[in-house]
């Protein structure tokens, strides 16, 4: 028999085997990919930034730049003119958050006589899970909340605590959550906080005690510190109210609550006021520029719909969550409208920034911490619907998971193109036959060394051989260039007309 408590345990559970599944993976590196490293461009600042915290108690990067940099040179570390030190546009809350991991490992570095410094291995190793941590942390809020969900919509124990489950490991397979839980990126703890947030605001929701209201504040603040765009988040309380009515005879409490909520707010906004004051010479700033933003919005349609990385497309559970959402709002407007509206004027805001698909992001990364509230949309989905739809919405979350995490195989072995537009064979079919697509990008790897060293006629042999294996625009990108420095044009000339037809059946 299911309960709270044992989907408690089974959640920490799982949380254990993905450390388990951490391990093995860094050792086996697939695509060559060690998983206890910090590389990039995102994950080396907000490492560096923790590191600088730990160790020199300031926000001067220089010397983790130097020792840590990043793969490429980005505008946005240039020293500044204002204070002469490197700029970091970061949000510092996940970085503060792996304070204590970073200090742990440095410690277990200590005694295995590994150097003390913060870039020994177990330092990097135990930087490194913190992700995980703190989606496994979030997914046990994410059930507590949805359980909570399934009791005021008065469904029997047993079924909501099922429900709740089931639901929290959708949110984890079916959306992007799962991938970025090995990621050194701040997604994570946009999950892990977004998902503490909403179930203290549904167990405070109608308080007026001060120290609750207090605790969300900061709960709050801290979230919008981890991203800012999260500053959204904060909206959703106070339109709960609104949406109350009646200030005329709210009590003095109420007020006093609400004024200690934006209290805890600011509180939790110190650090990052203080990170700016000492980079860019102010408490209050915008590090990113306005050239970041283009208005009105132009990027939304893409955001949610696009294949290179669309929200409904790489994670089609999405469209369950938004869908519960609604039916939630028609049947208790006060406390879905809200965060309907959160959902929106995130998605909004993502659709005015010009890096609208995150770079070499999988799924809409900007959008992970709306997670928790497509788990919510889904979890009143099951509350809602007659006992036959609930027989169908299970199945179609298992599928949507599913095709997620063939999505996730694909994107992590490079069997895909990034920061693109795809086909149908490479959205849908090619998740089928993910061998053959395999030995493809093998053919092309392999190639594209031959080519390298001047070595054409085997280059050629090594891609027509792979050509059975199915159409790939990469063969055909790499045929033409090998056809061309053989001196066969027309060949060359029919690869070039095979890519760009490639090219052109791309989908939106």
């Amino acid at each position: 028999m299911l309960n709270r408590k044992i989907g408690i345990w089974t959640i920490v559970l799982f949380t254990i085997v993905l450390l388990v599944g951490f391990v093995t993976l860094d050792e086996i590196a697939p695509a060559g990919r060690k998983l206890a490293t910090i590389r990039g461009i995102d994950a080396v600042c907000y490492f560096d930034i923790a590191h600088s915290i730990l160790f020199d108690h300031d926000f001067n990067l220089t010397n983790e730049f130097e020792r840590m940099p990043q793969d490429s040179r980005s505008n946005w570390t240039r020293r500044r003119p204002e204070t002469g030190l490197p700029g970091s546009v970061w949000a510092v809350g996940y970085s503060i958050l792996q304070l204590p991991l970073l200090a742990l490992g440095t410690g277990i570095d200590a005694l295995v006589g590994n150097p003390a410094d913060g870039y020994s291995r177990w330092a990097i190793f135990c930087y490194s899970i913190g992700t995980l941590l703190m989606v496994g942390f979030g997914m046990l809020s994410l059930y507590c909340l949805l359980e909570s969900i399934g009791s005021y919509w008065q469904i029997p124990e047993l079924p909501r605590a099922g429900y709740g489950l089931f639901i929290t490991f959708v949110t984890f397979f079916g959306t992007n959550v799962g991938y970025y839980a090995f990621s050194r990126m701040s997604h994570s703890s946009t999950f892990l906080l977004a998902c503490l947030f909403l179930y203290m605001w549904w167990r405070v929701r109608d308080s007026e005690s001060r120290r609750h209201w207090l605790f969300l504040g900061l709960l709050g603040g801290f979230l919008s510190i981890c991203r800012w765009q999260e500053i959204f988040y904060l909206a959703g309380p106070l339109l709960y109210d609104l949406l109350g009515g009646e200030f005329r005879k709210k009590s003095p409490k109420f007020w006093q609550a609400k004024v200690i909520y934006g209290i805890g707010i600011v509180i939790s906004w110190i650090p990052q006021m203080l990170e700016w004051k000492a980079i860019y010479g102010r408490y209050l700033t915008n590090p990113v520029g306005g050239s970041f933003f283009a208005f009105p919005p132009p990027y939304i349609s893409k955001v949610l719909l696009s294949t290179n990385v669309g929200w409904f497309v790489w994670t089609p559970v999405t469209i369950l969550g938004v869908t519960g959402l609604l039916l939630g709002a028609y049947k208790a407007y006060r406390i879905y409208v809200p965060w309907l509206l959160v959902v929106a004027m995130e998605v909004v805001f993502i659709g005015s920034v010009i890096t609208w698909d995150g770079g070499d992001s999988f799924g809409a990364r900007y959008l992970i911490s709306s997670t928790p509230l497509i788990a919510l949309g889904i979890m009143t989905f099951f509350c809602l619907s007659a006992e036959w739809v609930r027989r169908g919405l299970a199945p179609l979350c298992a599928l949507c998971c599913v095709f997620t995490v063939l999505f996730v195989i694909q994107f992590r072995l490079d069997l895909i193109p990034r920061g693109t537009q795809l086909t149908f064979s490479e959205l849908l079919t090619d998740k089928f036959h993910l061998r053959q697509v395999k030995a493809r990008k093998a053919a092309v790897r392999q190639a594209g060394a031959l080519l390298a060293n001047g070595d054409v006629a085997t280059a050629i042999a090594v891609l027509e051989s792979a050509q059975p294996l199915g159409q790939d625009r990469d063969i055909d990108r790499l045929l033409e260039r090998a056809y061309r420095a053989a001196g066969r044009q027309e060949d060359a000339d029919a690869a070039a007309t095979r890519y760009q037809r490639v090219l052109a059946s791309r989908l939106y």
